[in-house]
């Protein structure tokens, strides 16, 4: 009986990899468009032209810019960058 949960359990984890891997670049996609208008309205043309050529260097700017303004932002470009190491680590590139 243990050994049926067990491998159950294991194919839950393996799901839930799966399907942070199937989310995650979609999140990514969403949080680097969100960015890019944030880059436009705050600092005009060229940040935002910046913005969408340097994705990670940009919201990593961004997100310290805009702590104590846009919190919401702010937390969830933290968040993405932190589980962005399990992602590239975990994910299959073939």
């Amino acid at each position: 009986m243990k050994k049926i949960f067990n491998n159950l359990g294991n194919g839950v984890l393996i799901s839930i990899f799966g399907l942070v891997v199937i989310i995650f670049p979609i999140t990514a996609l969403i949080t680097h468009i969100w960015t890019v208008v944030i880059a436009f309205k705050e600092g005009g043309f060229i940040s935002g032209a910046i913005s969408f050529f340097i994705p990670v260097i940009s919201e990593i700017y961004w997100m310290f810019k805009m702590f104590g303004v846009n919190n919401l932002y702010a937390y969830i470009v933290l968040a993405h960058l932190i589980l962005a190491l399990p992602y590239s680590l975990f994910s299959n590139r073939s």
